[in-house]
């Protein structure tokens, strides 16, 4: 892509004072990248001027750590627009044969002088006599070597503009060549050249930074210096939002002027497009263009939709840019894309209108100026289209609000009374297509809503563009501002019959326009005319007649009416839930039902029904579950702050205490999600967009005292408190964990102190509630010094009052708890830390051997989680017992007691560890014994991994393998940690073998292989060929199952597992059994190539004389599998093929033509250059392969390569855009035109003329796409 090139004849087209100003422009682009402030460059003044003064001057540029082409800290340009010799360059720096002063100081700063000649192109030659003419002025000075010299041709300078696209779009510009549509900074706004562009700023608060916890409105000044501090980092994403005519772009524009606040942007370095324009190239191809060639630019697209927002902040944000950008959007939503510092823009004071109107129609006079301002509210679009309606010789003082709307649309000699009619049919729509050719030529509909000819519609269109009270976008077209265009949508429906409006809008045709209807009508919700046109879609003949059958675009109409009358729209979803699956995640429009219910909750009137409905949708999806989650919805409207909903405090209890209450599982795993969103108390973040329609809403109900703020957390406590008295121990359980686990925040921000006291007091004095000691002390160690003395005081009493008050409770607070939960180990060594915490576990289990009722009341907990601590208790069990076997019994005893699904060995592994240490003659018995409990047998793997496994124990793993006895998945304990190391190579073989026999042992099989395989540095292990044989039949079990058999396993370290077994000396017919099994696996679909891609790429590198043969000679069908083994990727930067060494590849085909053409499309004739190695359709740089130029080499058809060659470059399947790939590529291909062949290089050139043809025709189709789709205003 070339988009700002210009040629070095273009500069010498510019005239001298363009041609200074651009290299200044240069010089100040140049300092920013390095991030000097560009008020280090001094330029201005006639050329001619007689002062001996430099054009530009670059002065104290400190520190320059990248010398470019300003190439010192003072540098000193000289520009002259014609050629100059040797001699004039001598001439040039002298003053009566005395070197210039300003020359003289740059010398004596060491620093750089440079003659830019807008005429010279340079060879080495001519820059040497030039700079031999330079140094002559210098002869006889002192240090003359201090200065340094150089010349810049106009060769040079187009190399220099192609560093910086913003200035090039300048010179462009100031040629009359510029990009369509593409502007360098200037007046964006348009305001006539003949008036004043002042920005005018006021303490008035107007700026809200949405990203803000508060968003309180900020002064305008301070809004430009927080969107400037924001836009100085490299690859950040702004964006603008407010009502059409606030002044948003002017507010852009500003950015980048340094009379405007401290600290402008560069106006150098920024680019600004309108999307509502024509572009070429487009703004997702521009931006492509400047992250590739890694352009430290500033990028504004007014008019920017949402979804082309969105798009662009992903390009930026996935790539690592320099690029800035920021967007503007008239969009009256609540538009907040993620990743992305919104910044809205309120309308302006009517003291700054009104100063505004006075410079711009300096005629009106101070009064009509305030009375225009008054009637705008701020809006200077609507000041200045109605001030430009006003006579000079007029009073407005008297006129009513109303009389002032109709100026709008008045001459100034008598009113239009067909322009008020057309602006009112128009505001019907949100917006409205004004091509024939599309939509059914939407404004033929509207004009027959209206009554009208389609060509005066049109006409008073052109007009209301003209005052600008419309904007467009390619074909697309919207009254503007909203506050002109809702109350002309007021009087269009006062005016219009409903029916008449109907006739056409429900039309299947018009469907796009009665949505863009429903859109406006969204904004009309206090007038009745718009209710009842709602109500017409809401009857038994209307397109909402059932809304549990409507599809994805009748919805979106739905939530654009539902702000007209919610309450309505509510009925008809009860009215709907009533059908089976309705209310249900099955309900694939789910989403749009519970964001709709989410936002008619805000109001406290309705938020019982809309969030009893969120619930019941939520009801039916798992738990846990994250994609879209309805739960979580739910859960955010219970948030103290930013929760969207007025409903009382009180109601929202009560709403939480009903579920609690109502005897359902799944329901009180949803209050859990709810609870621990309203237990949030330090950091908040909202869910969803806060609008709905033209309501006036806001964040949500949130405390105004600090009583509010207390009452609030303590009437959730309240609601867990009951089921701390129940008999039920899960449920109880329940409820402890949840106060557990938000007690920090309960008590150190939301200060919960007396409640939480009481509770603790109450239920965990003396250590009876172990997980509320450990949160208690999590708060202390993180917060406690944040506490006032008093506070700590009450803190470490209660902690003093929960800890354990004997040892049973200790045992409880330390063995049934995760060692790294325990505060102690953070700070300071954390291994020694928890060294110390494991020994004190263990004296506990010492404790415990002589105390049997303290294991009966800790189980069944022993063995229901995996808990490290256990594995120590256990040690210390063993440890402290008198008579270990008796100890073991009783265990075992316990366990049978519990009836657990899944028990956890941890203990026992702990326990036999702690034998084995004294007596490993009594660990062996009791491991053996294992196998004799039914509860603990299926765990026998892991008590025996216990100890280091000794031959009895290798036999009786082989023998339980053999027998079957044990499912396959529990050996892969084998694996873990070095248990493996003490089994020999032919043991180990025997066992493997024994698992590959099993219902998926081969997936144990290469799990232990993997940690097998997987020697340290310096170790001198070698397999034994009996291991690597039975790796390789696992190997060929896997290729011989169904893909959905192998998808369901998680197979790691299959790559180790295939470089040890199928390397050398592997018998060669296993690996043509292993090569056969593969591509008829391939071929019958029963396996899919790109999910064996480490079998494919290993067999490839080691044996590509055998995968050739199996591929190209053996198979009846050679295409289809060449394609499913080599081509049919979803993420590869090239064909498995190009692993092959290339030298094995042409011996293989010896010659042989047909293999040659074989291979050449089996191969990929592209690789990448990107250090990511991305896949073949995204990258920045590619070249012919070594592969495909090889076998070129190698052809004696080498038309019939180049050919494939070029078939290649056309992706078979690709994202964004197509031009892009082909460009990239076409590079590359172009390189055939240096080939050695004349033969080559004709068919090249044909070839190549085609893809540049293929690239022209796309770029041209993805431009029309783009403006078609991103030009909408909805």
């Amino acid at each position: 892509m070339i988009f700002f090139e210009l040629e070095p004849s273009d500069i010498s087209n510019l005239n001298d004072a363009d041609l200074r100003e651009m290299v200044a422009r240069l010089c100040e682009a140049e300092l920013i990248r390095q991030e000097i402030q560009a008020s280090c460059v001094l330029w201005g003044g006639a050329q001619e001027a007689a002062d001996g003064g430099l054009d530009v001057r670059v002065v104290n540029a400190i520190p320059l750590l990248k010398p470019g082409f300003v190439s010192r800290e003072n540098t000193g340009f000289q520009v002259k627009k014609n050629s100059m010799s040797k001699a004039a360059c001598k001439k040039e720096m002298l003053d009566k044969g005395t070197l210039k002063t300003v020359i003289g100081d740059l010398l004596e700063k060491k620093g750089a002088y440079i003659i830019v000649s807008g005429k010279d192109d340079c060879s080495d030659k001519m820059l040497s006599e030039r700079l031999l003419g330079m140094k002559s002025a210098l002869e006889g000075l002192p240090n003359s070597e201090d200065l340094l010299l150089d010349f810049y041709g106009r060769d040079r300078l187009s190399a220099w503009l192609r560093q910086f696209p913003g200035v090039a779009l300048w010179v462009r510009s100031r040629l009359g060549k510029p990009l369509s549509g593409w502007r360098p900074f200037g007046r964006w706004t348009s305001t006539p050249v003949d008036k004043d562009d002042e920005f005018l700023l006021d303490e008035h608060p107007c700026v809200i930074d949405m990203n803000s916890h508060h968003k309180e409105p900020i002064a305008i000044s301070d809004g430009i210096r927080l969107v400037r501090e924001r836009l100085e980092r490299p690859g950040s994403v702004v964006r603008i939002t407010g009502l059409s005519g606030v002044g948003k772009t002017r507010f852009a524009q500003a950015l980048f002027e340094s009379e405007v606040c401290d600290n402008s942007l560069p106006r150098a370095n920024v680019i600004y497009a309108d999307l509502g324009d024509d572009l070429t190239p487009t703004a997702s191809e521009l931006v492509s263009y400047l992250i590739a060639n890694d352009f430290l630019s500033y990028l504004v697209l007014d008019n920017c939709p949402p979804d082309v927002h969105r798009k662009l902040q992903k390009q930026v944000s996935s790539n690592q840019a320099k690029l800035s950008l920021l967007t503007i959007e008239y969009d009256i939503s609540d538009d907040r894309p993620e990743e992305t510092e919104v910044i809205h823009i309120e309308p302006s004071s009517e003291q700054t209108v009104s100063k505004l109107i006075q410079k711009r129609f300096p005629s009106l006079g101070r009064v009509n100026a305030d009375k225009v301002a008054e009637f705008s509210g701020g809006n200077a679009r609507v000041a200045i289209a109605l001030a430009s309606r006003v006579g000079a010789d007029e009073t407005l003082a008297n006129f009513s609000d109303e009389d002032l709307f109709q100026r709008l649309f008045n001459q100034r000699k008598g009113s239009t009374e067909s322009l008020l009619e057309s602006a009112e049919v128009l505001s019907l729509v949100y917006s409205f297509n004004v091509s024939p050719k599309e939509f059914h030529d939407e404004l033929s509909a509207l004009s027959r809503i209206g009554g009208f000819e389609r060509d005066r519609l049109n006409r008073n269109h052109a007009e209301l563009l003209r005052r600008q009270l419309s904007q467009k976008r390619g074909s697309w077209r919207a009254v503007l501002p909203h506050a002109v265009a809702n109350r002309l949508a007021r009087r269009a429906l006062q005016n219009i019959e409903p029916d008449k409006i109907n006739a056409e809008l429900l039309k299947t045709d018009n469907f796009r326009l009665f949505k863009s209807c429903a859109h406006r009508l969204g904004y009309l919700h206090d007038y009745e005319p718009a209710r009842y046109l709602a109500h017409t879609w809401m009857r038994i003949d209307g397109p909402f007649r059932n809304i549990a059958q409507c599809n994805a675009e009748l919805l979106t109409a739905l939530t654009h009416i539902a702000p007209v009358f919610p309450d309505v729209v509510l009925i008809a979803i009860e009215k709907a839930s009533e059908a089976r699956d309705f209310c249900s995640r099955d309900n694939q429009h789910f989403p749009t039902f519970v964001r709709l219910l989410r936002k008619i909750a805000y109001d406290d009137q309705y938020f019982d029904r809309a969030a009893g409905l969120i619930l019941r949708f939520a009801e039916t999806e798992k738990a846990g579950e994250n994609n879209n989650s309805i739960a979580n919805q739910l859960a955010s409207l219970f948030s103290l702050y930013l929760s969207g909903t007025q409903a009382t405090p009180a109601r929202r209890h009560a709403f939480v205490n009903g579920m609690l209450n109502s005897g359902s599982l799944r329901q009180r795993e949803i209050a859990q999600e709810i609870l621990r969103s309203a237990f949030e108390a330090s950091h908040w973040s909202s869910f969803g967009e806060f609008d709905f329609g033209a309501r006036s809403r806001d964040f949500g109900w949130q405390p105004t005292t600090n009583k509010e703020k207390l009452d609030w957390y303590v009437g959730y406590i309240e609601l867990l408190v009951p089921f701390l008295d129940s008999d039920n121990e899960p449920i109880c359980n329940w409820a402890k964990a949840i106060l557990a686990d938000h007690f920090v925040g309960l008590w150190s921000y939301a200060g919960c102190f007396d409640i939480l006291e009481n509770i603790v007091r109450k239920y965990g004095a003396g250590g009876k509630w172990p997980d509320m000691w450990m949160a208690i002390k999590r708060t202390i160690h993180y917060n406690g010094k944040k506490h006032t003395p008093e506070l700590f005081q009450r803190i470490e009493a209660l902690e003093h009052l929960a800890a354990p008050a004997d040892p049973y409770f200790e045992i409880e607070a330390y063995a049934l708890t995760n060692t790294w939960d325990h505060v102690e180990v953070r700070g300071g060594d954390y291994t020694e830390n928890s060294e110390k915490i494991h020994q004190k576990i263990e004296k506990l289990g010492e404790l415990a051997s002589s105390e049997p009722d303290y294991l009966e009341r800790l189980a069944p907990r022993l063995w229901e989680k995996h808990i490290d601590a256990l594995w120590s208790f256990g040690k210390g069990l063993a440890k402290g017992s008198s008579d270990q076997a008796l100890t073991f019994d009783t265990l075992v005893h316990l366990i049978k007691k519990q009836e657990l699904e899944v028990v956890q060995p941890i203990l026992f592994c702990g326990f036999i560890a702690g034998v084995h240490a004294g007596d490993p003659g009594l660990s062996r018995k009791l491991q053996e014994s294992v196998l004799d409990v039914p509860e603990l047998k299926p765990y026998f793997v892991n008590i025996l991994s216990a100890t280091p496994i000794a031959p009895w124990g290798t036999k009786k793993l082989i023998e339980l393998a053999k027998a079957g006895e044990l499912e396959a998945w529990r050996f892969q304990q084998v694996s873990y940690g070095r248990v493996h190391e003490t089994i020999s190579d032919d043991d180990l073989s025997e066992l493997l073998a024994a698992l590959n026999g099993l219902t998926d042992g081969i997936f144990s099989t290469i799990e232990i292989l993997s940690m097998r395989f997987f020697t340290e540095k310096g170790s001198n292990y070698s397999p034994s060929d009996d291991l690597r044989s039975v790796g390789r039949q696992a190997i060929l079990k896997l290729l011989s199952m169904h893909r959905d058999e192998i998808s369901r396993q998680q197979v790691h370290g299959m790559d180790r597992v295939i470089a040890e077994c199928l390397s050398e000396p592997a018998p060669k017919n296993e690996i043509r059994d292993i090569i056969n099994l593969l591509c008829s696996g391939v071929e019958t679909y029963r396996l899919y190539g790109f999910e064996l891609e480490t079998v494919i790429a290993y067999l490839v590198k080691k044996y590509p004389e055998f995968v050739l043969d199996r591929v190209l000679i053996d198979s009846e069908n050679s295409e289809q599998l060449i394609y499913l083994l080599f081509k049919d990727r979803v993420h590869r930067s090239s064909s498995p093929l190009n692993l092959a060494p290339i030298e094995r590849v042409l011996n293989w085909c010896n010659g042989n033509q047909d293999r040659i053409h074989k291979v050449a499309g089996a191969v990929s004739a592209y690789t990448s250059l990107d250090k990511e190695s991305q896949p073949l359709d995204n990258p920045k740089k590619v070249v012919l392969s070594h592969h495909i130029t090889s076998l070129l080499d190698a052809a004696e058809n080498k038309v019939a390569i180049v050919e494939t060659i070029f078939s290649r470059s056309f992706p078979s399947g690709w994202s964004g855009s197509l031009a892009d790939i082909l460009e990239v590529r076409s590079e590359a291909f172009a390189d055939l035109l240096n080939h050695v062949s004349p033969e080559v290089r004709e068919i090249a050139r044909t070839k190549l003329s085609l893809l540049n043809r293929s690239i022209r025709e796309n770029r041209e189709r993805e431009a029309e796409e783009y403006n078609r789709r991103e030009q909408r205003f909805e």
